[in-house]
């Protein structure tokens, strides 16, 4: 049973594999990254200075670079894989239904 309630946010077919997009979600800035067949979300704010991030390309294989100091996270868990960081990025809970990434919009509670 499904707790919680998810909006749609865009096509999976509309995402490039390799790219971060920029959504605003119910009044909330999020980034979305295809990696493959891998969709995620995460707050669309830096951890490190609260720069926000934009659409971009995914750096060496799958990284989410902010363009403010270069800190980069991976783009399946948010983790930070290079500084000046200490923070991951806040993972927005992301699935798809018939072809529709959807994000659990648990802010709104």
């Amino acid at each position: 049973m499904e707790t919680g309630r998810y909006t749609a946010v865009v096509a999976f077919d509309a995402l490039k594999p390799g790219f971060v997009t920029k959504h605003e979600v119910e009044g909330r800035d999020l980034i979305i990254a295809r990696n493959g067949d891998e969709v995620r979300a995460w707050d669309a704010t830096c951890p490190h200075a609260e720069f926000q991030f934009g659409p971009c390309r995914l750096v060496r294989g799958g990284l989410i670079e902010c363009p403010m100091h270069g800190a980069r996270f991976d783009a399946l868990d948010g983790s930070v894989a290079k500084g000046p960081a200490t923070e991951p990025l806040e993972p927005i809970e992301t699935r798809v239904k018939d072809g529709t990434v959807e994000v659990l919009v648990d802010w709104l509670l």
